[in-house]
């Protein structure tokens, strides 16, 4: 089953990458409806004059049209701010992450070999008393354990 996350960076990106403009009219297009439906409602309520009352019902929407326009504009704004937010964040936390490792492993080679340094010193402290040195070498494997 997909995490949430995943759903958000796959699904939900790719459609406002896709369809962010067919939601932007979609939007307009249902405030201007509901604008047009209160702006009826309003001239049935004082009293239908037919031509006279499609005539305000008309100039009422078409003074709305850019209103909403400019909600929807600020609406798609906030969203693609997020998204483009949201894109800086994950980048920098993957270049962290990168950075991390990279980081990591240059630790980690240089621990391996300050361990092989210290194991060659201890070998040669034995050779130059005369005892035998059975240590292994750092990273081998001791007992068939892994």
């Amino acid at each position: 089953m997909k995490k949430f996350s995943d759903f958000w960076r796959d699904s939900v990106r790719d459609f406002w990458k896709t369809g962010k403009a067919g939601f932007a009219l979609f939007l307009i297009s249902l405030f201007v409806t509901i604008y047009g439906y209160i702006a009826l409602d309003y001239e049935i309520a004082k009293g239908w004059k037919g031509h006279e009352s499609v005539q305000n019902v008309l100039k009422d929407i078409s003074a709305f049209i850019p209103v909403g326009g400019a909600l929807v504009g600020m609406m798609v704004g906030g969203i693609d701010i997020i998204m483009l937010l949201s894109d800086w964040y994950l980048n920098r936390q993957e270049k962290r992450i990168q950075a991390a490792k990279t980081e990591g492993i240059a630790e980690g080679k240089a621990e391996a070999y300050h361990e092989i340094l210290e194991w060659d010193r201890r070998r040669r402290e034995a050779e130059d008393r005369g005892e035998v040195f059975t240590e292994p070498p750092p990273g081998t494997p001791q007992n068939g354990s892994e």
